[in-house]
């Protein structure tokens, strides 16, 4: 069954060569902790990144934050900030992001199939892709 809004292929590949696509990011944390995921898709196969996706039509903000994390992560936001907006520039499409700050009751991944592996780090790496540094460097995660 296909959720409400969702866009199938090819029309979504077209509507991504010619508009931006609106998404949210999540920086979620633990105990001091940023989670991160290795990608299974693009835009970004392969990188640590933070889980996020597309908005639907009809969504909040907040909805598709909640939807997202429980889709990608099984966790359960209990705050939501919001931090920041910014444009991804991806060779095959161009997202639009408003990125959050995520609090999680749980350290307890359950992964769905967008993702290979996670981690959580508790400190900022400068190797990370430049969009993931700007993000947590805005939401202030690592600082005192």
């Amino acid at each position: 069954m296909t959720k409400p809004g969702w866009i199938e292929e090819p029309l979504y590949s077209q509507l991504r060569e010619l508009t931006p696509v609106p998404c949210v990011d999540l920086l979620i944390v633990h105990n001091g902790r940023l989670l991160l995921m290795k990608r299974n898709n693009q835009p970004a196969r392969g990188l640590w990144f933070t889980p996020g996706g597309r908005i639907l039509k009809g969504e909040t903000l907040e909805t598709a934050v909640k939807r997202v994390l429980k889709d990608e992560t099984g966790l359960t936001a209990i705050k939501i900030l919001q931090c920041g907006a910014m444009s991804h520039n991806w060779s095959e499409v161009q997202n639009i992001t408003v990125f959050y700050k995520v609090s999680v009751d749980s350290d307890i991944v359950k992964m769905n199939d967008e993702h290979e592996d996670y981690m959580w780090i508790n400190k900022l790496d400068t190797d990370l892709h430049p969009y993931i540094v700007h993000m947590i460097q805005a939401s202030k995660i690592f600082t005192c």
